[in-house]
């Protein structure tokens, strides 16, 4: 795949229409003597990989100096809802199949991220489509994102390092996933290897947490002593001088307790109850008897004045009133009889309770019953207890064992599927040296070599340097011999790749090593090679008018025409 067209447009209409070609493609700032930022060069970069599923963060915020936005973009892009349209192709030459990719800088409902027509606002899912349109795969791991990481170097990492372009924190699962990917080689397993090794580092930080409180074989040996202890104290618990029935009679008294404990709670609550009852009927009666029925005849006078044609009488008031108390007083009675019966029952119960456990005292204290044998059952107790919390112990030991056993089982039937590959993967290494070595002796009269670095969690990827750490400039030089090497090696196995490479920040680079790669490399090779770069930094000997793709500068910036 190769870029054919960047469009920046907003509600107001076109901002930028860049067109790509083969080979070299060059953004000038055209000005001289000035620091050449905040104009637009590496913006170009980062819009590429926007669309291609970044979030576009970088354009308007600097990785190294959070909190310090550019608010003046990020409104520019938001505001007038600017809209990025990238086109790939499969082939510049020829008429060829488009990817067309439509993104804005939005949220939620007004956010855009078109495939080929198609809205795909869940990023995952965009980014899972895209790697089947590009790479003809549907394999979880690698991320196209990941994929496609060195071939858009624009940040810190990317300049500095070969090979290892993702984040810090990336792991050595993920990125063997990525070398194979890169050598052609079939990853499916491992989305697998790496959810394993996971759940493997999950397990392993909660055997440290066990381990704080003992290793396994501490606690079957405390488990050998408790379990003596307990043989022991119950051995002691046989030899004392019971009756046959004793313990039986113990756990009946205990039993008893518990019931009259309860019954008596009821008792009281319904005690409470018929108070509360009879209280009520005690009051309405009150009411009935001193009600003042001067005062209610004078109101009754007063009301007949006022209405001549009263209907109810005064006698019929008083009649009223005496039967609304009367049909109180019955429904506050109806419960009484119930509760009645419930206390007689319960009484019952608590004298019939009372005189078993009367009893039951008088057998326990007829045996040798002794503060002794209390001790001895607190003793029990607590090592019945303290058992209990080792077997659990124990059993999260077991547990948390077998699942490491498993998963070690199902990595090492992974693992060896992948070392029974490397044979082919230093096969593909020998073929990609035989352009990387070219490159580099051609850049630098020096032979760099990639070679594989095995260990118990996968293969790394170096690059060996025999004269030690290169200068920064020297360090660009090896970096673009790699990805030139990629894109040779890649067209030999016939791999489904993308032919752009996008490099910032290679002015430090001497001048013949920069005429080599803008010149011989970037024009020799189906490729091309973007590339943001200050006027005054360009060789004098290099013509570089029709390399040109895009001209910037402090009055002509990329999105200010």
């Amino acid at each position: 795949m190769f870029l054919k067209t960047l469009k920046i447009e907003n509600k107001l209409g076109l901002v930028r229409e860049i067109e790509f070609h083969k080979g070299l493609n060059l953004i000038v700032d055209e000005d001289v003597k000035i620091t050449g930022n905040n104009v637009g060069k590496t913006t170009v970069l980062r819009l590429v990989d926007f669309c291609l599923g970044s979030d576009g963060k970088n354009i308007y915020k600097d990785p190294e100096f959070k909190g310090q936005d550019n608010t003046l973009i990020e409104n520019f892009l938001k505001e007038t809802e600017v809209l990025v349209t990238l086109i790939l192709v499969d082939d510049l030459d020829f008429t060829s199949e488009n990817v067309v990719i439509r993104k804005n800088f939005l949220q939620y409902s007004k956010k855009i991220q078109e495939l080929n027509g198609e809205n795909i606002t869940n990023n995952k899912e965009f980014g899972q489509k895209l790697k089947e349109l590009i790479f003809n795969t549907s394999v979880d791991k690698p991320t196209f994102k990941q994929i496609v990481s060195k071939n858009i170097r624009d940040e810190k990492n990317k300049l500095a390092n070969i090979v290892k372009v993702l984040h810090p924190t990336t792991t050595l699962e993920e990125y063997e996933a990525l070398f194979l990917f890169w050598l052609g080689i079939s990853t499916d397993t491992h989305n697998q290897k790496e959810l394993l090794v996971k759940e493997k580092t999950r397990e392993e930080s909660f055997q440290r947490r066990l381990k704080k409180e003992g290793e396994l074989s501490l606690i079957e040996q405390q488990l050998e002593l408790v379990n003596s202890k307990i043989e022991e104290l119950q051995q002691i618990k046989a030899n004392f001088n019971f009756n046959e029935k004793f313990e039986a009679q113990i756990e009946e008294l205990n039993i008893i307790k518990l019931n009259l404990s309860k019954l008596s709670t009821e008792l009281s609550r319904l005690n409470m109850r018929r108070e509360l009852i009879l209280e009520s009927k005690l009051e309405l009666e009150n009411e009935r008897t001193n009600i003042d029925v001067n005062q209610i005849e004078s109101l009754y006078s007063k009301a007949s004045k006022l209405i001549p044609n009263l209907q109810v009488s005064f006698e019929d008031t008083v009649k009223f009133h005496n039967e609304l108390l009367d049909e109180k007083i019955r429904y506050i009675e109806e419960e009484l009889p119930s509760l009645t019966e419930k206390l007689k029952t319960i009484s019952k119960e608590v004298s019939s309770f009372r005189k078993r456990e009367k009893e039951l005292s008088e057998y326990v204290s007829a045996s040798e019953y002794s503060d002794d044998y209390d001790k001895i059952l607190i003793e029990l107790n607590s090592f019945f207890e303290r058992k209990g919390n080792l077997e659990e112990r124990k059993k999260f030991w077991l547990n948390s064992n077998e699942k490491l056993n498993r998963i070690n089982e199902e990595l090492e039937t992974i693992n060896t599927e992948i070392n029974s590959k490397d044979s082919i993967i230093q096969k593909r290494i020998t073929l990609f040296n035989k352009y990387f070595t070219k490159i580099s002796n051609q850049l630098y009269g020096e032979e760099y070599l990639l070679s594989t670095q095995k260990s118990e969690r996968g293969y790394d990827l170096i690059v060996t340097n025999i004269e030690g750490n290169p200068s920064t400039g020297k360090k660009k030089g090896q970096i673009a011999a790699f990805d030139f090497a990629y894109i040779l090696f890649a067209e030999e196995i016939e791999m489904k790749i993308i032919h752009f490479i996008m490099h910032d920040q290679l002015e430090n680079m001497h001048d013949n090593q920069l005429s080599t790669i803008l010149v011989d490399l970037a024009n020799s090779i189906n490729c091309q090679f973007i590339l943001p770069i200050v006027r005054d930094k360009i060789p004098a000997d290099i013509d570089i008018e029709s390399y040109i793709i895009l001209r910037l500068s402090e009055n002509n910036k990329l999105f200010k025409k």
